[in-house]
């Protein structure tokens, strides 16, 4: 039965979705457009995957890096063309084949269809013929809920050997605790965060109450994993300042981290097979959500912008590596 968070998240999704497609059109985006649009026998239900090849690579048959995106939206909202600006610029700046996936959204896609979706499409892009990749460097990328699937994703054993990095971008990791508890993390209470309380209506929405799944499961919070090699190689964690989900990403960077030496630098540190990095002065999917006054707008893009470069720079060290690893 349908009950009003339904209903409400239902409008959201509708409004947001019909927003996209606009915004993501080729008569209003061009130059982010993706080179083909594909469904995988898979999930043919689902949006088609967006693939971007790098604008210096087109017609050529060489193998490349591939990154496998999988968008943001609460587990609730959104599609691949969410991510077509970052997909974009990761193809051509770190010169890498990317697929945006999709994945069944809830309240009508209990967990872990989104789970279930991401490692079928995965492994579906991997092994297409039609893509000249280099399968020994293959990344996941995902931001907020994508973020989270990707994470969990990465230690399943159908994947994990074919991973050679994650790159997760202000994910919800640890569902163990609620909303009064993540907000409490924050370092400025004054500064409002879109998420707030209503994560918990998320939660809700997303979970199947039937099967009572344990929060310290990986595919719901993968910060609990089991040990370091139950994660690919390579990892870059990114947090917002005034997420509600920041503290915790770092919590599972140092984690991963263990014992070894971090080196700090001004956005956060690295470690041997993991880099900690702080969007400072952000909040939530501040990438996406203008500003509301000029200042702060140049910030943000100031903020965006360094972000997707540090990614492509992040990338382009981890697939020279590949053999150190």
């Amino acid at each position: 039965m349908w009950t009003l968070a339904h209903v409400q998240f239902a409008c959201i999704r509708a409004i947001a979705h019909t927003s996209l497609y606009i915004r993501t059109s080729p008569w209003l985006a061009p130059a982010t457009q993706p080179d083909f649009i594909k469904n995988y026998p898979c999930r043919p239900s689902l949006y088609g995957c967006r693939t971007f090849i790098p604008k210096d690579s087109q017609g050529k048959q060489t193998p490349l890096p591939l990154v496998i995106r999988a968008h943001g939206g609460g587990f609730i909202v959104n599609y691949p063309a969410a991510d077509d600006v970052l997909a974009r610029h990761l193809a051509d700046h770190a010169n890498c084949i990317v697929v945006s996936i999709d994945y069944g959204n809830s309240p009508q896609n209990k967990f872990p269809t989104a789970y279930e979706d991401v490692i079928a499409q995965t492994l579906a892009v991997i092994d297409d013929p039609e893509l000249p990749i280099d399968k020994s460097k293959v990344v996941l990328c995902g931001s907020s809920a994508g973020g989270n699937l990707t994470l969990g994703a990465a230690q399943d054993s159908r994947l994990l050997s074919k991973i050679l990095g994650v790159v997760s971008i202000y994910p919800a990791v640890d569902f163990d605790s609620d909303s009064d508890t993540k907000m409490a993390t924050r370092p400025d209470p004054q500064v409002p965060d879109f998420i707030g309380k209503s994560f918990d209506d998320i939660m809700n929405l997303y979970l199947d109450e039937a099967q009572k799944p344990s929060m310290h499961d990986v595919r719901l919070s993968p910060m609990y994993f089991a040990t370091r090699e139950k994660l690919p190689p390579a990892l870059l964690l990114i947090g917002a300042e005034h997420d509600m989900f920041c503290r915790e990403v770092e919590v599972m960077a140092e984690k991963l981290a263990g014992g070894r030496a971090k080196i700090p630098n001004k956005e956060g540190w690295s470690a041997p097979g993991v880099q900690y990095y702080k969007v400072f002065g952000q909040p939530h999917a501040f990438e996406g959500f203008p500003a509301k006054d000029a200042e702060s707008e140049k910030a943000r893009i100031a903020a965006k912008d360094a972000m997707s470069d540090t990614i492509s720079e992040w990338l382009k060290t981890t697939f020279s590596k590949v053999d150190s690893y």
